[in-house]
């Protein structure tokens, strides 16, 4: 397959010696940003800065016109203070998006030669020091299913665009034009993350434009606040905050919540976020909520120690079932299964010919 070049640079490739330096442009999926080269000085490319790191090493790359699953091994040494054994196994570089590319290091204004782009898979470490991830191929994509089927149970993610739960509503702004059925936070007291929304979201009861400056919302359920031309209605919220109060294991803890709904697998599939401690800003699905004891059990071990007094953040969980889509969050237009079509049975099912 191909590649484009520049002029300039097909002509150094022409050369007997070349002057080549591979570089890496790693977007991991919280947003941040890293830049590497094989070249054994820093390299300023499209304003960036990559830093040179001679400890990454991968396998061939190839390209070819079948749509085969092009992807290949990374390995490297954490010699580099940017990628940090903690970060690799808390999984914040898995799923991560890649670029590798050559450039003339004697002369960037070259431009580049692509060689892949793609995404890593899961990144391990061993003993010795070494991480290692695949880097797979655009066309990975290709190989997995991408249409929807008929399903009983409901398709969406709880509080996804065709979901619409306000699970984590937008923080209102000023001059801001809303629609009926809109939500917003409001922070209305001092404290950490959800502590100052207080337990209330703001639903759009009329449409219009919010004010020019915020105005003093009630943080009580059923009450309207007008903003602007725009009528809020305060909600109970569904993301609460908490705090650790014992600690089994890095997977069962106790934690003191505010939550008078939680009966017993309330927060069942859920997501719990981190707001303090070693695990800040991670987050794990909840397996389990006893609402007796207040203990969750998540499905897998956080990386690192859980410690009482740790802050974080909850939402209840959705079965994807129609009746908890009515009695729990009372969100039946958006369920996006189909319960009641017809199962296999009903392909083998004729009239009675006596």
């Amino acid at each position: 397959m191909a590649k484009t070049v520049s002029a300039n640079m097909n002509t150094h490739l022409g050369q007997t010696v070349t002057t080549l330096a591979m570089c890496w442009h790693i977007t991991r999926t919280d947003g941040e940003q890293y830049y590497f080269t094989t070249h054994d000085q820093n390299l300023t490319i499209d304003g960036n800065e990559y830093i040179a790191a001679s400890s990454f090493d991968q396998t061939a790359i190839a390209n070819d016109s079948t749509m085969a699953v092009d992807n290949l091994d990374i390995a490297g040494i954490l010699d580099s203070s940017l990628i940090k054994e903690s970060d690799l196994r808390a999984g914040r570089f898995d799923f991560s998006d890649v670029e590798i590319f050559l450039v003339n290091f004697e002369n960037l204004s070259d431009g580049k030669i692509k060689l892949r782009k793609g995404t890593l898979g899961e990144v391990t470490i061993t003993t010795n020091g070494l991480f290692k991830a695949e880097l797979r191929g655009m066309t990975q994509q290709l190989s997995q299913s991408i249409v929807e089927v008929y399903t009983p149970d409901c398709r969406a993610d709880l509080g996804d665009s065709r979901c619409s739960a306000p699970i984590n509503p937008a923080i209102r702004t000023n001059s801001t034009a809303y629609t009926v059925g809109d939500y917003v936070r409001v922070a209305t007291a001092s404290g950490i993350n959800y502590d100052m929304y207080e337990n209330i979201i703001y639903k759009c009861t009329t449409a219009g434009t919010s004010a020019s400056s915020e105005p003093a919302f009630v943080p009580v359920v059923s009450s309207s606040t007008s903003d602007g031309s725009v009528v809020w209605l305060a909600e109970e919220a569904w993301t609460r905050n908490g705090i650790v109060t014992s600690v089994t294991d890095n997977r069962i803890f106790t934690i003191d919540i505010d939550e008078d709904r939680a009966v017993n697998d309330w927060f069942n599939y859920g997501v719990l976020t981190w707001d303090s401690g070693d695990n800040s800003n991670l987050a794990m699905e909840v397996k389990d909520w006893d609402q007796g004891t207040k203990t969750i059990a998540l499905f897998l071990a956080m990386p690192f120690d859980i410690q009482v007094g740790d802050m974080l953040h909850v939402h209840p969980g959705c079965d994807k079932r129609l009746t908890t889509c009515i009695n729990k969050f009372n969100n039946i237009n958006n369920f996006r299964g189909e319960p009641y079509v017809p199962g296999q049975d009903e392909f083998f099912n004729y009239p009675d010919a006596t």
